[in-house]
């Protein structure tokens, strides 16, 4: 294993908070098992899990299946071996958090670990009788800060597009774009929406005839 993928924390690192979205997703993992449903399509529990694993702990290992010849078989027998774990020793490293050099984990740093947030609604949303939850103010704030992010990652709509939360409203979206549209809802429900999760997110949606139509020939997600 190289450094860069090494999954263990830094030397001293505390936990996560128990009440932290890393230690609630955990949870979740771990009381579900890995053949639990996802919304992703295609995605089961075990299939999110690696997921994240890859993006935090063996992120130099996730082009194996891109790479052409040799190189790419080789990188790919490299990254199913790593994954090759017990369950609960995959959940425990998700537990732990990143390895000290990993990317995703200074991204998740400046976004209030809001990949995290939205990957425990894609789990707990999939599950029989999930209702919305209240996140703590703390969350909320990081989330209505890092929507914007989000939203030019994922969001790919010609229209001006207004969010609109209890906390005010948020511009995103092109603004030169002929069509408008407002989405109203909650700040988690809004983000949720933004990246594409429209089976599960509780949003209302007003626009205009251009800003309709490019909604439904636009796309969004990560």
């Amino acid at each position: 294993m190289t450094p860069s993928s090494d999954p263990r924390p830094a030397d001293g690192a505390a936990g996560p908070d128990p009440r932290s979205e890393r230690a609630q997703i955990a949870d979740a993992f771990a009381q579900l098992g890995p053949a639990a449903p996802t919304i992703l399509p295609g995605w089961d529990a075990r299939e999110l899990l690696d997921h994240l694993l890859l993006r935090e702990r063996f992120w130099t290992l996730q082009l194996g299946g891109a790479l052409p010849g040799p190189a790419g078989t080789a990188l790919t027998q490299r990254k199913e071996a790593a994954l090759d774990l017990p369950w609960e020793q995959k959940v425990a490293l998700l537990r732990e958090g990143p390895g000290r050099l990993s990317p995703a984990g200074r991204a998740d740093a400046l976004t209030g670990d809001l990949e995290q947030l939205i990957h425990h609604e894609d789990l707990r949303r999939a599950q029989d009788g999930w209702r919305p939850r209240r996140i703590t103010p703390e969350v909320e704030r990081a989330a209505w800060r890092g929507i914007g992010v989000f939203a030019r990652l994922s969001l790919r709509v010609d229209a001006r597009v207004t969010l609109v939360s209890p906390r005010g409203g948020k511009q995103v979206g092109p603004r030169r774009a002929e069509g408008s549209l407002r989405v109203h809802g909650e700040v988690l429900e809004l983000l949720l929406w933004v990246t594409g999760r429209d089976e599960v997110a509780r949003v209302q949606i007003q626009g205009d005839e251009a800003g309709l139509a490019a909604l439904r020939e636009g796309r969004r997600g990560i």
